[in-house]
């Protein structure tokens, strides 16, 4: 009896020590996967509010780049000179045009936006908005060139409106009383505040506009307070353009990012309480824990009734789970009994059998992480030239040069289709190289003095490489190297192997770099993590160069016997 009673505690001191460690190991998963989803959350957070903020940005730049436009508006300028053409131009006929093309204007954008023109001379304005006013007062000091916050009073509906000005001459913004017309554009912030709004119905927490002088633009209903308590929370707020960061505040976890606005120069602040994403995990713990302390009871209750018909099956489930701790993912009890055992063996080998099927799965997950991963590295080479070639075509579409229009059209349409076409990640050099011709030609007809020489030979046209690698070596040496220069430019690309290796290079006669710039850039592609604002298509391809092709291969960066600078591929092609 005293034998079966040490057994006994053996046994339960044994589930006591497995339940303590399944414990030990859930609370640890616990607090990494709270750690994984808040850096998840914040992640997506700070995507989505940068999304936010460019949105942001880009109306407000449309608005000055209408507002430019149309005061270079021939009439317009009449305006600015109606006292000097009154006797070329009918002055109310003049005025009446303008006032038609300032209501189109401000009709035409996104927000809504009040123009204003002020003939200095005459001391005329005319305005979409009947009530404004540009007094004397205004011509004593100079005028705001950047988006200006002007609050309003404490009555108003609104919280001030962002005004900015344009001159004619430019120069006379600083003394504007020796200008000959003046243009005021100015939107409420009433504007801003419904794309807030808009923005905070597809999210919890607050966001709103806050800049450096404690100005803050928030939505009707908002916990001022605790938009404060929290920015009191985070350092360094006026030096840095975008934050990410978890503030404790009133006893409470907040999940705060900040975008900048490069246009109003003010931060946009988005919280959310952490808790509300978290609370389903702490529910999932308790049970967790409740389940366990269930689990602990029933088995000493088994234990108690069970203990002389336990010894071998306990054995063999012991032996199973060895097996399956030694990677044996196969293994499967096979014991015939006619008690309960037989349910506690079949749940084991279904439980081994799904951890059989999800260690599969989660290995092919793995695999198609990496390839994913590897094809937003390549979508993430979106050239930004597209503007410009648009801009090309429209410039001779309208001298009549159909020719020129003609081969744009042709090599950017190539280009463009080659680089959308992301069903297959790997191309052949010789498929590269056509889309480098496509490329230098646009750029050629763009600049008209880039030459190139492609020296590969045919025996290597048909090998297999990632998309996209040798086209950012080529756009960056054209960026940074041969527009920094006058007179031609000329591009080199070269290849050849050596053994399993396989190099390309391309050279260029640009401005090139000092050694110090050098080492400087190649640290800077070296790292696993890439946080600069320059250098990222070289940086991008390194890590392309890592993952298909090994550790062994990368770029090198050497200084060109033409003067510029010379990149090389290198791909361990034995290691793929």
């Amino acid at each position: 009896m005293k034998l079966r009673i040490n057994l006994f505690y053996k046994m339960l001191f044994i589930i006591v020590v497995i339940i303590s460690i399944t414990l030990f190991l859930y609370g640890r998963s616990y607090q990494n996967n709270i750690k994984l989803i808040t850096n998840q959350l914040t992640l997506t957070d700070l995507n989505q509010l940068n999304f936010f903020t460019q949105q942001l940005d880009n109306n407000i730049d449309q608005l000055f780049t209408n507002a430019y436009t149309l005061f270079r508006d021939s009439t317009i300028r009449n305006f600015g000179q109606i006292d000097n053409l009154e006797h070329l131009i009918n002055r109310n006929h003049t005025k009446l045009n303008v006032l038609e093309k300032l209501s189109l204007q401000t009709s035409s954008a996104n927000l809504i936006n009040h123009i204003a023109v002020y003939n200095v001379n005459s001391k005329e304005v005319l305005s979409t908005d009947s009530t404004s006013q540009f007094g004397e007062l205004a011509l004593k000091q100079s005028l705001d060139t950047d988006w200006t916050f002007v609050p309003y009073t404490a009555q108003s509906m609104s919280q001030g409106e962002f005004h900015m000005y344009l001159a004619s001459p430019a120069h006379y913004l600083e003394t504007p009383e020796k200008a000959n017309m003046i243009m005021e554009v100015r939107f409420s912030t009433s504007e801003l505040v419904k794309m807030l709004s808009e923005y905070q119905t597809q999210y919890s927490g607050d966001t709103f506009l806050f800049q450096q002088n404690n100005e803050i633009i928030s939505q009707p209903g908002s916990d001022l307070d605790l938009a404060k308590g929290i920015l009191s929370k985070i350092e360094d707020l006026e030096d840095k353009k975008n934050i990410s960061t978890i503030v404790n505040f009133d006893g409470k976890r907040y999940m705060v990012n900040s975008a900048w606005s490069e246009s109003l120069k003010w931060h946009v602040i988005h919280y959310s309480p952490l808790e509300v994403f978290l609370k389903p995990l702490e529910s999932s713990r308790l049970a967790f824990y409740m389940a366990s302390i269930f689990l602990l009871i029933i088995s000493i209750f088994l234990l108690l009734l069970l203990f002389r018909q336990i010894h071998r099956p306990i054995s063999m489930l012991i032996r199973a789970v060895n097996r399956i701790k030694e990677g044996m993912w196969s293994y499967r009890i096979n014991l015939n009994t006619n008690n309960e055992f037989s349910i506690l063996n079949e749940a084991f080998n279904e439980m081994a059998s799904q951890i059989q099927t999800l260690i599969e799965q989660v290995y092919m997950e793995q695999l198609r992480v990496k390839d994913a991963y590897l094809k937003q590295l390549q979508s993430q080479i979106n050239p930004h030239f597209l503007y410009n070639c648009l801009f090309f075509i429209k410039s001779k579409a309208g001298v009549g040069d159909t020719d020129a229009v003609s081969a744009m059209a042709i090599n950017l349409g190539e280009y463009y289709r080659y680089i959308t076409r992301l069903d297959e990640s790997n191309t052949t050099i010789g498929q590269e190289l056509k889309l480098l011709e496509n490329y230098l030609s646009v750029q050629n007809l763009r600049k008209q003095r880039i030459a190139y020489r492609i020296h590969v030979p045919e025996s290597l046209l048909e090998l297999q490489i990632p998309r996209l690698l040798i086209q950012p070596l080529v756009e960056n040496s054209i960026v940074h190297g041969i527009e920094k220069i006058s007179g031609q430019g000329i591009i080199t690309i070269t290849g050849k192997t050596e053994g399993t290796r396989l190099y390309i290079s391309v050279e260029d006669n640009g401005a090139g770099m000092s050694e110090q710039d050098r080492i400087k850039l190649l640290e800077k592609i070296e790292s696993p993590v890439f946080n600069e604002t320059s250098g990222y298509g070289l940086w991008n391809v390194q890590q392309r160069l890592k993952h298909v092709f090994g550790v062994h291969s990368g770029l090198s960066l050497s200084i060109s016997e033409m003067g510029g600078v010379c990149v090389t591929l290198r791909m361990d092609r034995k290691e793929v």
